[in-house]
């Protein structure tokens, strides 16, 4: 298995300055070679404290130059908001500046305040990926860009550089819903998901990838990758406590960022599972929403934590495994604190947990 570290540069209720919010989660991307992780990877969001990475490509290549071995990965490039052309450079530049240790992430994005502020039209979004996808993911093979859909118009362009390798077994793509997985599949993409109910409940949509993917490629599906929030204890109470206050307060900005009990949903192409999920979420209630939501996060002692995640593995199959350690107001004390148990005596483990397609 491979285990990877998700950067979200979170400033929770404005506690702290952006400046000192930067530097704890630096301190900590820091570690995460030494410490052994597989990955270092950071979102992409904009405009708020909800996550303040607003080039993940950026921060990655400053990662590049501090790092020697551990893999880069977008996660993710949100296409709709970028231009096909200077993602295509950037991912190229990023291989080059890291010596092949580049990892492709995309998504579609689901904030409609994200999207509003960039002037596109959610209803869009699906299309504007697909479309978008299709044109870097042949950059990145040939070293030449063109595009001739309804979004993106772009006359036939060499890149230089040009590729320094190829992306095809090191591309993923967000795939949370659905309407998704099938896109996911036909790209060749490894599949990201983050959780949001309990994974059991998910093995139909890891099983449909690996089904689909199969159909369109003729070999076996690469281990998916379950992103979590992470709180590990020699305690049990305290990661508990933990867990049961930091991932219930990022709980809280999700719902809000994402507007994930509203009614926009209903009306967006592309969107029908967050509709569907909307109007669970207005039956559960806040409160029950948030502690379910921190029930299949990855938190307990470093022996809990093998055993939810080895349940897991019985329920979906092979799986690689990103976490997320500062959010919700977590201390950069408490997260290193986590990590580092987390590294110490959960990481070896993991790592000998084999992933026949990983």
């Amino acid at each position: 298995m491979k285990v990877g570290l998700l950067m979200v540069f979170q400033n929770f209720m404005d506690q702290t300055s952006d400046r000192e919010a930067y530097e704890r989660d630096l301190a900590l991307a820091d570690l995460a070679e030494p410490l052994g992780f597989d990955t270092l990877g950071g979102v992409e969001h904009h405009f708020s404290n909800y996550a303040m990475m607003a080039d993940n490509v950026e921060f990655l290549a400053y990662m590049a130059g501090r790092t020697k071995t551990i893999g880069l990965l977008t996660g993710a490039v949100i296409l709709p908001w970028n231009d096909p052309l200077r993602v295509a450079e950037k991912m190229i530049l990023l291989d080059y500046l890291s010596k092949g240790r580049a990892l492709f992430g995309i998504g579609r994005g689901l904030a409609r305040r994200e999207y509003d502020t960039f002037g596109i039209d959610m209803n869009e979004a699906r299309d504007r990926f697909d479309e978008s996808a299709e044109m870097i993911i042949s950059a990145l093979e040939t070293g030449v860009i063109e595009g001739t859909g309804r979004y993106y118009k772009q006359a036939k362009t060499p890149l230089r550089p040009a590729p320094y390798a190829s992306f095809k077994d090191r591309f993923y793509s967000v795939a949370m819903s659905s309407d998704s997985v099938p896109v996911c599949a036909r790209l060749g993409a490894k599949m990201m998901s983050f959780a949001q109910k309990p994974w059991e409940q998910m093995a139909p949509h890891f099983d449909s990838y690996r089904t689909l993917y199969r159909e369109h490629h003729g070999r076996p599906a690469p281990a998916p990758v379950c992103v979590d929030f992470l709180a590990c204890d020699e305690s049990a109470d305290r990661a508990e406590a933990l867990a049961r206050e930091h991932m219930s307060n990022y709980y809280l900005t999700v719902m809000h960022h994402y507007e994930m009990a509203g009614d926009q949903f209903k009306n967006l192409k592309g969107y029908g599972d967050y509709a569907q999920n909307a109007q669970i979420l207005k039956d559960m209630g806040q409160e029950a929403a948030g502690n379910a939501f921190v029930d299949v996060n990855t938190w307990g002692t470093p022996q809990q934590i093998l055993e939810k995640l080895e349940r897991r593995r019985q329920a979906l199959g092979e799986f690689d495994l990103t976490v997320q350690i500062t959010y919700g107001g977590m201390s950069g004390e408490n997260a290193q604190k986590s990590m580092k148990l987390f590294a110490e005596k959960v990481l070896p483990e993991l790592h000998s947990w084999t992933n026949s397609n990983g």
